[in-house]
């Protein structure tokens, strides 16, 4: 099995964040003026944050160090300096770490540096102003570090829960018909269709016989004749 940096414990890690996030502020702080200045924005904070404390894949690992013992190795010596950092640094909230941070580094900017950048330092050192912060699924008033650290972690639970859930085989549901034979569907017969109706052939009627005119002699009786 792999180690990766998302086992170790909470409390190391946000440790960790702690310390690098004071890392990034001196660093956004000596580059100001620089036409090199990293880009400090919240969504790059955020991917940094993400890379910087998420599950290494294995892709993205460079060659010479993809072999999982060699990884293993160099995993387990790396816990080990988080513990002993962790041991060495005083257990104190984030709450307390943020204000202390902020009490020691902010008098050190003079505000009327006519810089953007110099606003979002301070956001992240106070908390998300309302327009970022309703982007989030996290309800709080003010998100803080500790709230930001706090829901990388537990989106890391869910991104490894649903990847473990993608090998589970789901198991076949039997079928409740199973057994009883399909009905054998006869084919409807095919009707040949009636030939056309043809009308019977009209026959013409001979015309009437008509007599022809008659002779008056023919017309006499026979027997009669003129005088005589």
């Amino acid at each position: 099995m792999i180690f990766h940096l998302c086992h170790v414990e909470a409390h190391l890690r946000v440790s960790l964040a702690i310390r690098c996030l004071a890392a990034d502020a001196r660093l956004w702080w000596m580059t100001i003026g620089e036409e090199t200045l990293p880009d400090r924005t919240w969504p790059h904070f955020r991917t940094c944050m993400i890379n910087r404390y998420g599950p290494v894949p294995e892709e993205g690992i460079e060659e010479p160090y993809r072999d999982p013992e060699i990884y293993r190795d160099m995993q387990h010596e790396r816990y080990h300096v988080l513990v002993a950092d962790w041991h060495a640094y005083p257990h104190e909230p984030m709450d307390h770490y943020c204000r202390r941070f902020q009490e020691a580094m902010l008098p050190h900017i003079p505000m009327d540096i006519p810089h953007p950048g110099l606003q979002t330092l301070v956001i992240l050192w106070n908390g998300l102003p309302p327009q970022i912060r309703q982007h989030t699924p996290i309800p709080t008033p003010i998100m803080t570090v500790a709230h930001m650290v706090g829901y990388i972690l537990a989106a890391e639970v869910i991104a490894h829960d649903q990847q473990a859930d993608a090998y589970v085989v789901e198991p076949e549901v039997p079928d409740d018909d199973a057994g009883i034979p399909e009905p054998v569907y006869e084919p409807e017969p095919v009707y040949e269709p009636e030939p056309a109706y043809e009308p019977e052939p009209v026959y013409e009627l001979e015309p009437a016989y008509e007599p022809g005119p008659v002779d008056p002699e023919d017309a006499m009786p026979a027997g009669t004749g003129g005088r005589g």
